[in-house]
């Protein structure tokens, strides 16, 4: 089993649950067809993951603990991860919780 990162670490990509793919073997997960070996995959993956980051954050506005229970992490990682994120009050934007947690980029 292979835990894939699909916003990598290396592009900013956090540790919560959605950002995960399990693969069953290597030549899934690096093989030719796999993320790491296909841009068209590897974009794939990342638009899924925005389009369920969307669907998740529907309001305007959230706290840090109210994003760490939607993602299913500690608050305190998060506030590790979003301290150059701009808060307003100790809210977030919702569009700029999704392209924090996308690498900083939107697909």
């Amino acid at each position: 089993m292979h835990k894939h990162h699909i916003v990598f670490r290396s592009q900013g990509g956090l540790d919560f649950p959605l950002n995960y793919k399990i693969y069953r073997g290597y030549d899934d997960h690096e093989g030719m067809n796999g993320p790491h070996r296909n841009r068209e995959v590897d974009l794939q993956l990342k638009r899924e993951l925005q389009n369920e980051l969307m669907q998740l954050f529907t309001n305007t506005h959230y706290t840090l603990r109210e994003i760490a229970d939607k993602l299913d992490v500690k608050e305190k990682y998060l506030d590790q991860h979003f301290k150059r994120v701009y808060s307003h009050q100790g809210k977030y934007l919702r569009m700029d919780i999704i392209r924090k947690l996308m690498g900083g980029k939107l697909y």
